[in-house]
């Protein structure tokens, strides 16, 4: 209760009281008496009746102490939790700060069982106000977050997506699908190493982005992304650690602490697309067209805030004093195929995605790896020891056909050939 409302409920009784102010003892209880069935409108609570004795004690305090002795007086406990020892206090807080991603019903539950909620232990909704009271009942508003800047260009990459606007399929020219921007930022210079829209969130966006902007601009120290399913997946993984890049997650639904690239896609919706036509339906290379331009001769060559001074500037004043790390295109293609292995079966064929593959007869029962690329998914290469063997084919069984001959049989003696039994031995 704050003291606006306290001084409300003062007035309030004082306004009770009032016309028994110089009255007598008995006079005082038969007006209290008569208000006894009334109820008063009190700030704060709501609708309420009191006692007579209670309107008296209201009456002694004022004579005593005036207008302060009839105000609400606040807890001297206010803050305490009583059913909380100071000691599981401090346990309680650091677990939380170290389970900040838990919800607190979640909370409650692992606190009950580590024994810090007393005996018997308090209410989930005990434990809420013990938290907000600390400022810690969800992450968004704990989070302790400090401004910071990387030294140099390629020290840390963010990506993220980003859904954007509907775009028509070329293909059917009537459907419509929402485009989603993958971007990639440099967390120093704040260039765009990487962006384009596509329609889905999968590897092959990353494929595509992350492998153009290491080509252009050379292999990042740490990728930072969020918990999604493609950056999640061991594809991502597997590139990152043959390319020795350091890949670091953010907590789940932590994004605040992505926030460059999230301002980044502020930006592309305050600037960008609003700017679409809305009268005509834009396919989604006309999209990423228009983002290539508006990237190359805006964002790249405006004055950023947040580093006073351009994007474009800082990256080639940093890449003058720090070199940056390469690859050549084609050992960048190898290290991104997705890989996935397979057993020979006896027919020397093996099964992916309802097709049917044929390798070399001499794999029979082994286990191989297969490798192929997001963007060309019936391109299969079979890898023996991390070297290229062989692209495989899909089963041509008519071809097999013809080249197959059945082994001859066995000839067969005539039965007027067969050896007579010798005499004695005929039964």
């Amino acid at each position: 209760m704050d003291q606006k409302t306290r001084d409300a409920i003062g007035l309030l009784r004082h306004r009770i009281i009032s016309p028994v102010l110089m009255e007598s003892g008995r006079a005082q209880m038969k007006y209290f008496r008569g208000l006894e069935s009334q109820a008063f409108d009190v700030p704060g609570v709501g609708a309420k009746q009191f006692k007579p004795a209670t309107m008296k004690g209201w009456l002694h305090r004022y004579r005593k102490h005036g207008f302060p002795g009839i105000v609400p007086r606040e807890r001297s406990d206010r803050g305490v939790f009583r059913k909380i020892s100071p000691e599981k206090r401090e346990a309680l807080l650091a677990l939380r700060r170290d389970n900040l991603d838990l919800s607190v019903v979640k909370f409650h539950e692992r606190a009950k069982k580590q024994g810090l909620l007393g005996c018997p232990p308090i209410c989930g909704a005990t434990l809420a106000r013990f938290l907000q009271s600390h400022n810690l009942s969800t992450e968004k508003a704990t989070k302790e977050r400090k401004r910071f800047e990387m030294s140099r260009f390629g020290e840390l990459w963010t990506g993220d997506f980003m859904h954007g606007p509907q775009v028509r399929e070329a293909s059917s020219g009537r459907r419509m699908r929402k485009a989603i921007l993958l971007a990639i930022i440099d967390d120093h210079s704040r260039l765009i190493v990487g962006a384009r829209f596509g329609i889905q969130e999968t590897s092959l966006p990353i494929e595509r982005v992350f492998q153009d902007a290491i080509l252009q601009y050379g292999i990042p120290d740490r990728l930072y992304v969020d918990n999604g399913p493609s950056f999640s997946s061991s594809y991502l993984a597997q590139v990152c650690a043959n390319l020795g890049i350091g890949l670091v997650h953010s907590k789940p639904y932590d994004s605040p602490s992505r926030g460059k690239i999230e301002r980044f896609f502020r930006t592309v919706r305050e600037c960008f697309v609003v700017d679409l036509p809305t009268n005509t339906q834009i396919t989604l290379q006309d999209l990423n067209e228009r983002f290539s331009l508006w990237l190359r001769e805006g964002y790249h060559h405006r004055h950023h805030a947040g580093i006073d001074s351009r994007p474009l500037d800082r990256y080639q004043i940093s890449v003058t004093q720090f070199p940056r790390r390469r690859a050549s295109e084609e050992r960048l293609r190898e290290y991104f195929l997705s890989r996935m292995e397979r057993k020979v079966k006896n027919d020397s064929t093996i099964s992916i995605n309802s097709i049917i593959y044929e390798v070399p007869a001499r794999l029979i029962g082994c286990v191989i790896e297969i490798r192929h690329s997001h963007e060309s998914p019936n391109e299969l290469y079979l890898y023996e020891k991390n070297e290229r063997v062989q692209r495989i084919l899909p089963v041509d069984v008519r071809a097999n056909g013809k080249l197959y001959r059945p082994s001859p049989r066995e000839s067969v003696i005539p039965f007027h050939q067969m050896q007579k039994p010798e005499a004695g031995h005929s039964k």
